[in-house]
């Protein structure tokens, strides 16, 4: 990602949230590691992306290892401290993909997933646009999707599908990060398979939803959880254990036919 594709993200997180966590783009991503409480032979990882303000810290204050455990307890958890300052400094996802995922394969994962809330969701699209198809899954908590004016023009073509990005460059930047997420979401259709991919969540009060339900149209709709609630931590916590809960048993499903 360039490294000043940030400053529209982060401009339009900034109200996302009070005190917030900067961090240091200069050090390696800081992480927690949450081990599962029912290790299964199959091993899986789920790495989680902060919000806005927030790093691995204030997300294991906030219960989230535990809420996604009561629904999933086979996955071992990495928070991570993807922070501010990485997206600010364009380096998300190298570091992102080079420091964290990239490990975890070696260290014998069989499945990766990679979950965010706000700004954090944001962050795991971008991922799966410079990586698509890479990982078992994602999953987006009331995602940062763009801004305005482009969801507007999207919305007056009737859906993503529908859309035309218009030409675009190979490399992402200030200018066309937010038309190079929704151009991936549009190439949904001609994949399926990477569309079943996705996992999204949202609540019914967040002044995301408008934007959120978009995205939806592009998802299966068991995919696609809404909840009464606003863009707060306690939705999310609520969230994670209803999406997760699915998440796990499509996953034994799959898992089950695989084998028979």
């Amino acid at each position: 990602m360039n490294r000043v594709v940030s400053l529209g993200i982060c401009l339009a997180a900034a109200g996302l949230a009070g005190c917030f966590a900067i961090g240091d783009s200069k050090v390696p991503i800081g992480t927690l590691s949450v081990a599962a409480p029912r290790p299964s032979a199959e091993r899986t990882l789920l790495i989680i992306l902060p919000g806005f303000g927030d790093d691995a810290a204030d997300m294991k204050d906030h219960g989230i290892a535990e809420a996604i455990h009561q629904s999933w307890p086979e996955a071992d958890l990495l928070l991570a401290s993807a922070t501010f300052a990485y997206y600010r400094d364009g380096k998300l996802v190298p570091r992102l993909h080079e420091e964290i995922v990239q490990p975890a394969r070696r260290n014998g994962y069989a499945r990766i997933w990679l979950a965010g809330a706000s700004l954090g969701g944001m962050g795991a699209l971008l991922y799966e646009r410079e990586h698509p198809g890479e990982l078992t899954g994602i999953v987006l908590f009331a995602p940062f999707l763009g801004s305005g004016e482009l969801l507007n023009e999207i919305r007056a073509a009737g859906s993503p599908r529908n859309w035309n990005p218009g030409p675009l460059p190979a490399e992402m930047n200030a200018d066309n990060y937010q038309r190079q997420i929704w151009k991936m979401v549009k190439g949904w259709a001609d994949r399926p398979e990477l569309a079943r991919r996705v996992w999204l969540a949202c609540g019914r009060s967040d002044h995301l939803i408008d934007d959120v339900r978009l995205l939806a149209t592009e998802l299966p709709e068991a995919h696609f959880l809404e909840l009464e609630g606003g863009h707060t931590w306690s939705l999310w916590l609520s969230g994670a254990k209803e999406m997760f809960s699915r998440i796990r048993l499509e996953s034994l499903g799959a898992s089950r036919s695989a084998s028979s």
